[in-house]
């Protein structure tokens, strides 16, 4: 049985940015199709031992096979690859011919000069979402707590709504408050009575925005924490390095504003590394 998913893209306006749907693969399939899983999760393999990865990987291909999402490859790639050095892992690389709507989705992802990742909970589930921005392309994955990613494709000029309706509850109201200071330690504690607002909370999304370049380090982005709801709305915001983090009571159109300026960040990043116009 399927995990539960979350399903808050209403919203107040009732704008639903429009994307399409392109496949759903599991986590093994993911790794098989690619082997770079760059800043996405893969909840269910990394539950594998190590020791018996190659075996959910061996079934994961068969069922790649089956569904015609890659073609067996000919005896004479197999002999070519077999004959070929083996990498530093010891595994043995053989390209694989992808069906296309697929290998566009991937090569879209990999390609990624930007990627707004959320990890979102509520009471009842928990998901990670990423939006990955190629030029004026937005590849969008939702990943379960069931290893499944639901893969779909957008524009990048959406990237606003998509990221507002997915890290913002439909109902959210103002927040109410004195801001925080928190220190990020693990001894630390937050104080209780901003423990008890946060937790009357109905969606949380954590928000990073996560910039690639080739050739560069990744840097430690900024956790953007939005917690919203019919009780109100706060944000807590941890800048690298600072072991500092700052909670703020929010108005509904001022978390939305935050989250909006999160995806005019990812944009501008993209813009930045191609050197053209958003």
């Amino acid at each position: 049985m399927s995990a539960p998913t979350l399903d808050l893209v209403a919203t107040k306006a009732g704008h639903e940015p429009r994307t399409i749907a392109i496949e759903v693969l599991t986590d093994e399939e993911v790794s098989v199709l690619v082997p770079d899983r760059g800043v996405v999760v893969a909840p269910v393999l990394d539950e594998v031992p190590e020791a018996d990865r190659d075996a959910v990987r061996r079934t994961a291909y068969r069922g790649l096979l089956a569904r015609g999402i890659v073609e067996a490859p000919d005896p004479e790639a197999v002999a070519a690859a077999a004959a070929a050095p083996p990498g530093p892992s010891g595994d043995v690389a053989l390209d694989l011919r992808v069906r296309n709507d697929v290998l566009s989705a991937l090569t879209l992802r990999s390609a990624a000069t930007a990627v707004v990742a959320v990890g979102r909970t509520t009471a009842e589930a928990q998901d990670f979402w990423y939006a990955h921005l190629v030029e004026e392309v937005v590849l969008v994955e939702q990943v379960g707590t069931d290893g499944l990613h639901r893969f779909s494709l957008g524009h990048a000029r959406d990237l606003p709504d998509l990221l507002r309706a997915v890290a913002v509850h439909p109902d959210a109201r103002d927040g109410a408050g004195e801001e925080v200071e928190l220190a990020v330690a693990p001894d630390s504690e937050a104080p209780a009575e901003l423990v008890e607002r946060l937790g009357r909370a109905y969606l949380r999304a954590d928000v990073l925005v996560v910039r690639r370049e080739a050739g560069a380090p990744v840097e430690a982005p900024e956790l953007t924490g939005v917690f919203t709801g019919p009780e109100g709305s706060w944000s807590v915001v941890s800048r690298p390095g600072s072991q500092r983090a700052w909670a703020r009571p929010e108005t509904a159109a001022g978390v939305v504003r935050r989250v909006e300026g999160l995806a005019a960040q990812a944009r501008a990043a993209v813009t930045a590394t191609a050197g053209g116009q958003p």
